[in-house]
């Protein structure tokens, strides 16, 4: 008999700004575990740092944040970098976009 295991992403549902308004300026991000497609209780909030280290680790498909509107599709949260540091932002379809912006501040 075969098993199927399900995939774990962290689905992004706050953030905290520190210092300005661009992606760069996201200092904390609040994610909620999502095995499938299914919310789970386990909640928390990650650091930037800690966030890029995670996607480093894990790829580009394990963290993601809805669209604002909710009946278009999420997009999946990629690390950049301006030259002088690493930040979070997402990508759809191959295109940078403002959804982690769009978050409710924490």
């Amino acid at each position: 008999m075969t098993t199927l295991t399900q995939t774990t992403t962290f689905k992004c549902i706050g953030k905290r700004m520190s210092g300005g308004a661009g992606h760069e300026h996201i200092s904390l991000l609040r994610w909620v575990k999502c095995v499938g497609n299914q919310e789970t209780t386990e909640r928390g909030d990650s650091t930037r740092e800690q966030m890029i280290g995670y996607i480093e680790a894990n790829g580009n498909k394990s963290v993601w944040c809805p669209d604002r509107n909710p009946r278009l599709a999420g997009a999946w949260v990629h690390v950049h970098s301006n030259g002088h540091i690493k930040y979070v932002q997402t990508v759809a379809d191959g295109r940078k976009n403002d959804n982690l912006l769009s978050l409710p501040n924490i």
